[in-house]
């Protein structure tokens, strides 16, 4: 049975890559500059990959550009766990 571990914080979804390391999303800053969240990042744990969504060049009259920054930082994350054959960082 596998250990069920909580997810860190901020952390808005997670993927497991054929070696075991995790792939995470979370919302974060562009810059230091910035003070509030404005890009979907997705990082994996087990080797130097990442990708950023910018959410202003996503923004609509509805939404902030977040909801469709989340789909494409998801859509890499998920693509990326799934060839990625690093193993997990100790800890």
């Amino acid at each position: 049975m596998t250990k069920q571990t909580a997810w860190p914080e901020n952390v808005i979804a997670r993927y497991l890559t054929v070696a075991g390391a995790t792939v995470d999303v979370t919302h974060d800053t562009l810059t230091v500059d910035d003070t509030k969240p404005n890009v979907s990042h997705a990082k994996c744990g087990g080797c130097p990959a990442y990708s950023n969504s910018e959410w202003a060049s996503r923004a609509d009259r509805w939404d902030n550009g977040s909801s469709w920054a989340d789909s494409d930082a998801r859509s890499w994350a998920q693509a990326h766990a799934e060839t990625c054959r690093a193993i997990p960082k100790p800890a």
